[in-house]
């Protein structure tokens, strides 16, 4: 009975964790224009000033053809909840593309959280990342 169980356990584990191995998006910061050399480093503090590259890494392809970008920093000063919006932009893409690239200048230092938005789903983020800048 036990062996039945313990197979019957890895089976369930198989099938839950191996079969729904969907490529998430995400997004990459970095320093330098996104190539293969800069996608290897993970960056997450930069300097004030410095242009901010992020790439949008969608595998399966963005589902709707615009999002938003969304900058917001962390200040306990805030009253939502220490949090407030620096930058927002609406960007128009093409659904079949998979990557997204521009980059971003941030002159104050302090913690940053970028997020990006389906335009028809505002209130939840398909990606974000938080990052410094010093």
């Amino acid at each position: 009975m036990k062996k039945i169980s313990i197979v019957f356990l890895i089976f369930l584990t198989i099938f839950f964790c191996g079969f729904k191995n969907k490529e998430k998006p995400y997004v990459l910061l970095s320093s330098s224009y996104a190539n293969i050399e800069s996608m290897k480093r993970i960056e997450r503090v930069f300097s004030c000033g410095q242009r901010i590259y992020y790439t949008v890494v969608v595998p399966a392809g963005f589902k709707y053809s615009g999002m938003r970008m969304q900058i917001s920093s962390q200040n306990e000063k805030t009253s939502n909840w220490g949090f407030s919006i620096i930058q927002s932009n609406d960007i128009s893409i093409v659904k079949s593309d998979q990557i997204y690239r521009n980059y971003i200048v941030i002159q104050r230092p302090g913690k940053y959280i970028i997020q990006f938005f389906y335009l028809n789903n505002k209130r939840y983020p398909f990606i974000h990342k938080e990052f410094f800048v010093q």
